[in-house]
């Protein structure tokens, strides 16, 4: 997922955001440090980047990929919500595709303007809302039916500009412009990007729990066959290709 479609998104952000030599970067909701690894050779050796997220196991395979590619970021693990640094101390922070899984925006956002010196810079992606992005509201039904669950709707949560407008607005930050933005991503191996997209822990999954694996597997076989039909249409010779919507938001602190 990361070469296909969030490294694109990456680089936009961070040309969106013009990072400047010596500047001190916060990404928030790292992953795996795409952002991060980004940002971090147009900031120079006199800047700083940090990687911020509250999966321990993203932070260390974050870590891996920066020192396999010869990167000095730092990371640290640590909810949004409760920002471990003190106030003013970033000149430039990103967020990519994280705002929308927090457990409160508001607090995160507050948290960002916090730690963000005078003047500087927010510059954050979210997607669109599910009705732009057919496959995915025909896999929320899918999951739906054969789960019990669907994580996908949590994705697209955060589709209204207004509502993305009137979050950062509230939490302090002035001069707020947000783009819409388009991006085509092409998936080589579809088998592999379909089993990516139904993945489903059967323990948090109500249809799942308390059968065997062969009862699982049923289940997950069924599911399947349900988005063969929806994977075919996207399908390009051997790729799967898909168009993405987001708002990419920038704002002053």
């Amino acid at each position: 997922m990361v070469p296909s479609l969030f490294a694109p998104w990456a680089t936009y952000l961070v040309q969106r955001a013009n990072p400047q030599l010596g500047e001190r970067v916060l990404d928030i909701a790292c992953g795996t440090g795409i952002v991060a690894r980004t940002v971090a050779p147009r900031i120079g050796l006199q800047g700083i980047v940090i990687g911020l997220d509250v999966n321990p196991d993203m932070i260390n395979m974050a870590r891996t990929a920066a020192e396999r590619d010869q990167i000095a970021i730092e990371w640290h693990t640590s909810p949004a919500e409760q920002i471990p640094f003190l106030d003013e101390n970033f000149d430039l922070i990103l967020c990519q595709f994280g705002l929308m899984f927090f457990t409160d925006r508001h607090a995160a956002l507050k948290e960002m303007h916090r730690v963000l010196r005078k003047g500087g810079r927010v510059v954050l992606s979210v997607w669109q809302g599910i009705d732009r992005h057919p496959f995915y509201h025909m896999l929320h039904e899918v999951s739906l039916r054969h789960f019990g669950k669907s994580s996908v709707q949590a994705v697209f949560s955060l589709g209204s500009s207004d509502e993305l407008r009137i979050l950062l607005t509230e939490s302090g930050f002035q001069q707020v412009e947000i783009e819409l933005m388009s991006i085509i991503a092409h998936f080589p191996q579809p088998e592999e990007f379909l089993a990516w997209e139904l993945e489903v822990n059967p323990a948090e999954a109500p249809a799942l729990q308390d059968l065997d694996k062969e009862a699982q597997q049923a289940i997950m076989t069924a599911a399947r066959q349900d988005m063969q039909g929806p994977l075919d249409k996207v399908m390009q010779g051997n790729q799967v290709v898909l168009q993405f919507h987001a708002h990419v938001a920038q704002a002053r602190g």
